[in-house]
C-alpha cells in the first residue's frame, strides 16, 4: 500500500468474537470518528446490541443465529460468508477487508477474551497492517495492544492507560533507548525471555521509544 494513497482519519472499527465490554464500545464508538465499521461473526451480536450501523459483516457464522443475520440482510448490509472449516479465522478475514480500504487506523474490539490461542493469534495478526504501515490496535476497557517496528512517541495526555509494557516480539530488539520514563533505558538490547520491560510509566509530557532492530509489543494498560 502506497502511504499517500490513505485518507486522513480513515478510522476503520472491527468489532470480532472475543469479549466484548458493551459499555466501553459505546464510549469508544461515541469518541472516534469511524468511517466504517466491520462486525466479525459473534462481533455481530455486541453491534446489533447497540444498534451500531454497519457496513460489512463477515465469518462464518457459528456462533450467530439465522434470525439475526436474516435481520441484516433484509435491510442490505453487505455479508461475507466463509465456511467453517477454513484457513483463516473470522478476525483475519476482517483486518484483509479492512486493508483494502486504504485505512490510516485499525481499531479491533473483541479481540481478547478467555481464549487465550485466540489473543495470541490475534496479537500476531497486528502484523498484516503494520507491514503495510498502517497503525492498528486491539482494545477493550483495560488493554491497547499495537506492534511496532520503528522508533515512536507516546503523549502523556493520549496514553490508554498509566502503565506501558514493552515485549519483543522478535528474538531482540537492539539498542533500545526509552525516555520520558520512570525507567530510563539507554541502547538496551531487550531479548526475549526476560521481563525488563513490563510495567513502566510515563512522567513527562511526551515519551520516546527508539530502537534500531527488532519488533516490540506494546501494551498501554490501567487496572
Amino acid at each position: 500500500m502506497n502511504e499517500n494513497n490513505k485518507t486522513i482519519n480513515n478510522n476503520i472499527l472491527i468489532i470480532t468474537g472475543g469479549h466484548v465490554d458493551e459499555e466501553f464500545l459505546k464510549h469508544q464508538v461515541l469518541k472516534t470518528p469511524y468511517t466504517m465499521v466491520i462486525a466479525a461473526d459473534h462481533g455481530l451480536i455486541a453491534a446489533d446490541q447497540l444498534k451500531l450501523s454497519l457496513d460489512y459483516i463477515v465469518g462464518d457464522f457459528d456462533s450467530v443465529s439465522h434470525t439475526l443475520l436474516k435481520k441484516y440482510q433484509e435491510i442490505s448490509t453487505p455479508i461475507k460468508t466463509f465456511p467453517t472449516e477454513k484457513d483463516k479465522t473470522d478476525t483475519q478475514i476482517a483486518i484483509e477487508l479492512a486493508l483494502m480500504h486504504n485505512p490510516s487506523n485499525i481499531d479491533i474490539v473483541g479481540a481478547t477474551g478467555s481464549r487465550m490461542d485466540h489473543v495470541l493469534a490475534n496479537i500476531h495478526l497486528l502484523m498484516l497492517p503494520m507491514q503495510l504501515n498502517v497503525s492498528a490496535g486491539m482494545i477493550d476497557s483495560n488493554n491497547k495492544i499495537y506492534l511496532k517496528n520503528k522508533s515512536f512517541t507516546i503523549k502523556r495526555n493520549n496514553q490508554f492507560g498509566n502503565y506501558v509494557s514493552l515485549i519483543p516480539f522478535t528474538d531482540k530488539v537492539t539498542e533500545l533507548t526509552l525516555k520520558g520514563f520512570k525507567y530510563p533505558l539507554n541502547n538496551v538490547t531487550l531479548i526475549a525471555g526476560n521481563s525488563l520491560g513490563i510495567s513502566n510509566e510515563i512522567i513527562e509530557e511526551e515519551a520516546f521509544v527508539d530502537f534500531l532492530e527488532g519488533s516490540l509489543i506494546v501494551i498501554e494498560a490501567r487496572d
